[in-house]
């Protein structure tokens, strides 16, 4: 089955994580509103902070996130330069998990915390970094150095950051000063490589007159309901993405959905499991019920 790459989450998984990411902070915010937080009152203090930046990558919330470890030491290989490996290595889905990770963390931490400032201002400028890509942020630099170390059977540690990002910039100053001018020797390829490849791939969207019978059941429901359903169906349908040869389908891949690919991807509550069976159960009977697939298609997982 296609997976689409650089294809970033959907409404179903960034609704219910914003969902958690509420109640959590709601909750930190009563336990901890009687503390007050370091305030960062001058310029010296500012500097000090930011030099702190790159330990960010070895937070709890962020220690197990790397760069594709296979297309980095490829890239390594071909003897392109650091900050071009760098580049290429920051893909819209990386990106796009790193600035939930920032968040995450920003929410977890005692407002205005040093912690919370660092995780915002990385947030900002990746929100913000078409000028120069990414030159400017070395949390990123953390991301490629702690990758490269676990790509060569070194895992680094915290105390081996600074030095490491020292030698990093020093090796690569020359270079970074000259892309700082001239932005297109660090033109990231991955989003074009992104479109050619989803394009090659052929794959077929759901069809759409069945899409329209669906609808209409799920103006039945309550509306709530028929929300959730929907995130969770769009959730299967675009970001699973399984074939429409609906002859290819089969209960294992159902399986392999539910009990694997959505706990991963979704990181799902027990309720959000159980929202997500209900709709799975009632689109198969859906399906059945039109002859799309046999009557005794019915995943284990799903019972």
């Amino acid at each position: 089955m296609s997976k689409k790459k650089g294809k970033t989450k959907k409404s179903g998984m960034e609704k219910r994580r914003q969902d958690k990411r509420h109640r959590k902070m709601v909750k930190r915010k009563k336990l901890m509103n009687h503390r007050s937080p370091t305030q960062i009152t001058s310029p010296h203090q500012l500097e000090k902070l930011l030099k702190t930046l790159p330990n960010l990558a070895f937070d709890p919330m962020l220690l197990d996130l790397y760069l594709d470890e296979e297309t980095m030491k490829e890239l390594i290989e071909e003897g392109l330069e650091e900050p071009q490996i760098l580049s290429r290595l920051l893909t819209p889905e990386f990106l796009k998990e790193l600035e939930g990770r920032l968040e995450d963390v920003e929410d977890s931490a005692v407002p205005q915390s040093p912690k919370a400032l660092l995780a915002k201002a990385s947030r900002h400028q990746l929100q913000n970094s078409e000028e120069i890509p990414y030159l400017s942020n070395p949390l990123l630099f953390a991301f490629f150095l702690k990758t490269r170390a676990k790509a060569e059977g070194n895992p680094m540690k915290l105390a081996d950051l600074p030095n490491a990002i020292r030698e990093f910039e020093e090796r690569n100053s020359e270079w970074i000063a000259e892309a700082s001018e001239n932005p297109e020797l660090l033109k990231n390829e991955v989003e074009e490589d992104v479109e050619t490849q989803v394009e090659d791939t052929g794959q077929e969207p759901f069809p759409e007159d069945l899409m329209q019978e669906l609808e209409k059941e799920y103006e039945n429901l309550p509306q709530q309901r028929a929300d959730r359903m929907r995130e969770d169906l769009e959730l299967f349908l675009e970001d699973f993405s399984p074939s429409t040869k609906f002859d290819q389908w089969t209960t294992s891949m159902i399986d392999d959905f539910f009990m694997k690919w959505f706990v991963e991807h979704a990181n799902p509550t027990d309720e959000d499991k159980q929202s997500m069976r209900e709709t799975m159960l009632h689109f198969l009977q859906f399906m059945r019920e039109r002859k799309i697939l046999a009557e005794d298609f019915s995943p284990k997982s799903l019972l």
